[in-house]
């Protein structure tokens, strides 16, 4: 960024975007339309947006892309021989795909285990800090 107390559009634009989480927002509501392929796809999102607005209100569930038997099967994809956990290389590529894995967020490649039921909870508690951002 520039130096002092200048910005050009681009950077102010960078900086908006960041900071109203609109690139994830963005990714997650693409992510919804390839997953479900609604005829209305306005409506679709125009509901979704709706839904996220009223679970901030009412603390309602926030909606999600994946319940937890997608997120078992996606976890069994990765794990092939049932062995109940996966690594943390899987796991950073699991979140990339997702969405849920922040730009400058750091997961060490060396450290222990992911069973399932931590992936599950982890991209669960990933997903509502998502949307609860909006």
């Amino acid at each position: 960024m520039a130096d002092g107390p200048y910005l050009s559009p681009e950077e102010k634009a960078k900086l908006y975007l960041k900071k109203h989480h609109i690139m994830e927002l963005l990714n997650h509501l693409t992510c919804e339309l390839l997953y479900h392929r609604p005829d209305k796809p306005r409506d679709f999102l125009l509901n979704i947006l709706a839904r996220i607005k009223i679970a901030k209100l009412t603390a309602v569930d926030f909606p999600y892309l994946m319940d937890d038997s997608n997120l078992i099967s996606m976890f069994e994809i990765m794990d092939p021989t049932n062995q109940g956990f996966i690594t943390p290389v899987q796991y950073k590529e699991a979140l990339k795909n997702l969405g849920l894995l922040d730009p400058d967020e750091v997961i060490p490649e060396d450290g222990e285990v992911i069973t399932r039921d931590d992936f599950r909870s982890d991209v669960n508690r990933r997903t509502f800090k998502l949307w609860s951002a909006f």
